[in-house]
C-alpha cells in the first residue's frame, strides 16, 4: 500500500506543560554551569531553542497504544518489538498484502523492521518562544535495595514549565480504526493519565494536548453530484460527509485485512474538492465537529470490535 495513496488524516495538535517536563538531550555540553541533564535544543526561528522531537513524541503515543491494543486483546495484537522472538520482526512474506495482514495492529500503524510506518510525526516547535519557560532542579539517584540516598549522586537538571509547541501527526492509507486508535491516545495524554519524557514515575511529564484541526484528504477523488468518487478504483462512490478509511478505498481490502464497509459519518463537513480539480478534503476545525469525528471513529471500531467477541 505504500506504492499508493488512498487517504491521508493530518491531525494538527498543541502541547503545552502542566508541570515540569524534561525530554533529555542525547548527551551533556561542554559548558559546566549547565545542568547534568539538559532539555534537548535546536535552531528554530533563527536562534537556539527548546524543542519536542518527533521521534519522542511517536515513541509515547506508540507506547500508549500498545498498552490500549493489549488491554483489548481479541481481534487487536501489540509484538513486543524490543524482543527478537518478536512475530512482527521474523516475517518473510514477499507479498506485501499478506505481510502486512501478518502483522500488528501496532506495527501497522507505527512501522516495524519489515513494513514502513504509515503515521509520522513533525517536530513540535515553540508557537512563541516568549513564553518559554525553564527551570533547574536538583535530584539524588536512590539505593535500589535500601531505599535510601546514594551517597554522592546528586544531580541536576532542566525542567520545561510554560509554553506551547505545535506537531502534526501524518497518517497515510488508514483505517477508521486507527484513527481511533490515536484519537484515544491523544485524549490520555490530554487529560494527564500518561506522561512523556523523562522522571514519569517522579511526576513529571504532564501535558495537555489539543487537536486543533483535522484534514482528511482523498489525493485522487472527484467531488460531484452530493458524492465522492475514486478516480481510476473500481469502488463505490461515497457521500461527501462521509470520512471513509482505506477499506472503503481499495477493490483488494482481503488481502489487507481492511474492513470492507469502513466508513464514518459526520454532520456539518463535507468534501470540498481541490484547487486543482483532482483531490477532496474533509476539513475539521471546530471543537465540536473535531469531537464528533473521533466519536464516530471510536463508535465504528467498537462496533466491530464486538460483532468479532
Amino acid at each position: 500500500m505504500h506504492k499508493r495513496m488512498v487517504n491521508q488524516a493530518k491531525i494538527k495538535i498543541t502541547i503545552s506543560p502542566v508541570g515540569p517536563l524534561l525530554i533529555k538531550a542525547s548527551d551533556q555540553g561542554a559548558d559546566p554551569t549547565k545542568p547534568d541533564m539538559e532539555f534537548v535544543e535546536t535552531y528554530y526561528g533563527g536562534d537556539r531553542s527548546v524543542y519536542l522531537p518527533g521521534s519522542s513524541l511517536k515513541g509515547a503515543i506508540r507506547a500508549h497504544c500498545e498498552r490500549i491494543v493489549r488491554t483489548l486483546g481479541g481481534n487487536v495484537s501489540a509484538c513486543d518489538p524490543v524482543k527478537r522472538n518478536s512475530p512482527c520482526r521474523n516475517l518473510e512474506e514477499e507479498n506485501s498484502a499478506t505481510l502486512y495482514r501478518r502483522t500488528c495492529t501496532i506495527c501497522q500503524i507505527f512501522g516495524s523492521t519489515n513494513i514502513s510506518a504509515r503515521a509520522n510525526i513533525t517536530d513540535a516547535y515553540p508557537v512563541d518562544p516568549s513564553e518559554i519557560k525553564l527551570e533547574e532542579r536538583n535530584g539524588v539517584a536512590i539505593d535500589r535495595i535500601f531505599g535510601s540516598a546514594v551517597p554522592g549522586a546528586l544531580f541536576n537538571f532542566q525542567v520545561l514549565t510554560a509554553g506551547t509547541f505545535t506537531t502534526t501527526i501524518n497518517l497515510k492509507n488508514f483505517t477508521t480504526s486507527q484513527l481511533a486508535l490515536i484519537a484515544l491516545a491523544i485524549r490520555d495524554f490530554d487529560e494527564q493519565r500518561i506522561g512523556i519524557g523523562f522522571a514519569k514515575s517522579r511526576g513529571l511529564g504532564q501535558v495537555n494536548m489539543k487537536v486543533n484541526k483535522v484534514e482528511i484528504h482523498y489525493p485522487t477523488a472527484i467531488v460531484g453530484n452530493e458524492q465522492v468518487r475514486m478516480l481510476g478504483n473500481p469502488v463505490d462512490p461515497f457521500n461527501k460527509n462521509v470520512v471513509a478509511g482505506a477499506g472503503q478505498l481499495v477493490n483488494d481490502a482481503n488481502a489487507y485485512g481492511f474492513p470492507e464497509s469502513d466508513t464514518v459519518e459526520v454532520e456539518g463537513v463535507e468534501a470540498q474538492p481541490d484547487a486543482y480539480g483532482l483531490g477532496a478534503t474533509l476539513t475539521f476545525e471546530d471543537e465540536g465537529d473535531i469531537s464528533a469525528l473521533w466519536r464516530g471513529c471510536v463508535n465504528s471500531w467498537r462496533n466491530i470490535f464486538e460483532e468479532d467477541q
